[in-house]
């Protein structure tokens, strides 16, 4: 058992949720295809292809999955909570849409008004059938519901913090560690790999019964962001070797069964000079009063509009390229986001990433990221890692 996930008294909830919401809208049942959704609902994890795979779930019966065979005795070890039909093959001489139809029919579920979280199943992988809503018409009124679950996730309950922060200790410590090992003459691979190994070593021997995503659940790296590349904000590893004079944006988290921090800072290989100095100072400037607006009950809008003003009166908005941040959780970029146009309450346990950037092609970029709980009364930050431009010279 992994102590370190989500428990099946939670999903409980979660699934008791859902079935509130489908007393309201009167739907019979409620189909769910994306394995984001599916894993919020359940716990099921599993490798996406192209065979077809969702969630059903009765307003009054147990829910079921509706798998290939190679999952069922996967989801016999992992979910046996939850029944389970069984297809062989995609794609078969019978499709398993049209079969998926027949187990609907089967189950009585046709009749009553289905909800769906899209219109049929995930195309991924070269996946590709009939749509679901198209063989149930004439059998079922089907209604869509693309953002319900994406809704429910954005607050988060006390598990799911505990997760995201048991994740931003280690992200914490991959970075230390990167940190640590960056040195003129190495690369970006080797320097990452050094460190992201080290850290999830001891993350793996700290967390007793914490059964890992991937080999390295905890990681740091720069992302190709070195030198006058970091002014690219998403740019990608290239093995780029560290000089004097680089300016470094770093990227930490760890991944704790499914759930993530964000951890980024500007680094230096060197003392910076005056220009590189300005350019930091009034990216941290921006990212102080960002920190400071997060509140509950007030708009997202309010955290962008904080370190816009900031860059706007330090003479260097014309250099941001993107808003101030967004929500993080199951997915590295959740709604809601940071950005003038969003106008949405933010609420006590709502988790967000602090980042107001700023770049000059050809120069460098400077960007730091940090992770940010709102709570009842305030906001807590769970990336302490030093921010101050003297912490960060190598």
């Amino acid at each position: 058992m992994n102590k370190y996930a989500i428990s099946k008294d939670n999903h409980l909830k979660r699934i008791e949720k859902v079935r509130n919401f489908m007393d309201k809208e009167e739907l019979g049942s409620m189909v769910f295809f994306s394995p984001l959704s599916i894993y919020y609902l359940t716990g099921y994890h599993f490798i996406a292809t192209e065979r077809p795979v969702c969630l059903v779930l009765p307003r009054s019966k147990e829910p079921w999955f509706y798998v290939p065979r190679l999952e069922q005795e996967h989801l016999i070890e992992k979910i046996p909570w939850v029944e389970r039909e069984i297809y062989f093959e995609y794609p078969d001489k019978k499709h398993p849409a049209n079969i998926f139809i027949d187990r609907l029919d089967e189950r009585k579920i046709t009749g009553a008004k289905i909800g769906m979280e899209s219109p049929s199943f995930s195309s991924y992988w070269g996946y590709d059938g009939p749509k679901l809503t198209d063989l149930l018409e004439g059998k079922s009124k089907t209604e869509l519901y693309p953002t319900l679950i994406r809704e429910m996730r954005k607050i988060k309950d006390e598990e799911e913090l505990r997760l995201i922060k048991i994740s931003a200790k280690y992200g914490d410590l991959a970075h230390r560690l990167l940190q640590e090992y960056t040195a003129e003459g190495k690369n970006e691979v080797e320097v990452s790999l050094q460190a992201c190994k080290e850290a999830s070593e001891k993350m793996l021997n700290d967390l007793e019964g914490f059964i890992p995503r991937g080999l390295l659940p905890a990681g740091a790296g720069y992302r190709g962001q070195i030198g006058k590349w970091s002014a690219i904000p998403h740019s990608v590893i290239q093995k780029t070797v560290f000089k004097e004079g680089d300016i470094l944006v770093t990227g930490a988290s760890a991944n704790v069964s499914g759930y993530h921090s964000e951890l980024e800072r500007t680094m230096f290989i060197g003392p910076p000079d005056e220009k590189q100095k300005k350019y930091f100072d009034a990216m941290k400037k921006s990212q102080d009063a960002a920190l400071d607006a997060f509140k509950p009950h007030v708009p997202c809008s309010e955290v962008d509009n904080a370190a816009i003003k900031v860059l706007k009166d330090e003479g260097v908005y014309h250099l941001a390229q993107h808003h101030t941040g967004h929500a993080i959780g199951l997915e590295g970029h959740e709604a809601p986001f940071l950005d003038i146009g969003v106008d949405e309450i933010m609420k006590p346990g709502m988790v967000f990433t602090c980042e107001p950037g700023i770049y000059e092609y050809k120069f460098g970029g400077f960007r730091h990221s940090d992770t940010v709980i709102i709570t009842e009364d305030g906001s807590e930050l769970i990336t302490p890692y030093p921010r101050d431009l003297e912490d960060l010279i190598i």
